[in-house]
């Protein structure tokens, strides 16, 4: 678990928010929070519910967001309940967020690698559930016959773990000449307990500093971290050169990976 400073408020005792980084609803308080100018502290959780020994003892859960507020005395779960709390004490006469939809953010043009272009190869940590070690991304294509490199966001949130989770579901990687490998700026440990923790069936490349992630133009800075960056979601398919295939790079957040073209770009290759 992560502190963060305190956000700049009203002079008032400063909330405790404990929150997981890509957790959308923990963003929606996190917005509420900056728009209205009250002072917060963030605490950042570990994806793994069992790692959450300190929200389940003050909140009674092992969910986030959870709030606490210790100019009230309140220590609150869920972020519907939080939003309706702050808005009646801190609020300015507005009404409770809608939780219902989520805020669309528009992500810059990219000049990412296209079809027919060279990917960029690079080496880097590769993760798998029995251990890490350096390999290079033309490596796995060449002795497959060509890669699937999907850039995800952070690990543990909830899009990540959706995403990977119908990835493995449509069997990518098992018929085809082609192996899946995914890419994040998670540590090899936490990369390795995502694996275990997910049953996931394919390799991850760390890439802490986003460098590969640079290199592909897909970095994406989260709002309200300043200094944190995640690759923002991307697909690329390469055959055993490195030329590429196929490319997909969102233009928003959140944008689901179109699941079915990219299934028929790996068939028809």
């Amino acid at each position: 678990m992560t502190d963060q400073p305190a956000a700049e408020g009203d002079g008032s005792e400063p909330l405790t928010l404990y929150r997981l980084h890509g957790c959308p609803f923990c963003e929606r308080v996190v917005g509420w929070l900056d728009d209205h100018d009250v002072s917060y502290r963030s605490r950042f959780v570990a994806g793994e519910h069992s790692r959450r020994n300190e929200v389940a003892r003050l909140a009674g859960t092992r969910s986030v967001p959870v709030l606490i507020d210790p100019n009230t005395g309140v220590t609150m779960p869920e972020s519907a309940a939080i939003l309706e709390y702050l808005a009646k004490t801190y609020g300015d006469g507005d009404s409770v967020p809608d939780l219902t939809t989520l805020e669309v953010v528009e992500f810059p043009a990219s000049t990412h690698p296209t079809v027919g272009e060279p990917a960029p190869d690079f080496t880097r940590p590769l993760v798998t559930a029995e251990s890490w070690g350096d390999a290079s991304l033309s490596s796995i294509a060449s002795a497959a016959g060509g890669a699937l490199l999907v850039f995800y966001p952070l690990n543990w949130g909830g899009k990540s773990m959706y995403w990977w989770k119908e990835i493995a579901g449509r069997g990518w990687g098992d018929d085809a000449d082609v192996d899946v490998v995914g890419i994040g700026v998670s540590q090899p440990f936490d990369h390795q307990r995502f694996i275990e923790a997910r049953d996931l069936p394919y390799p991850l490349f760390s890439d802490p500093s986003n460098g590969v992630a640079a290199a592909y133009d897909v970095v994406h800075d989260l709002d309200g971290m300043a200094g944190v960056a995640e690759p923002r979601p991307a697909v690329f398919l390469v055959d055993a050169d490195l030329t590429v295939e196929y490319a997909w790079v969102a233009d928003e957040w959140p944008e689901t990976p179109p699941y079915d073209d990219i299934e028929g770009a790996i068939r028809d290759r």
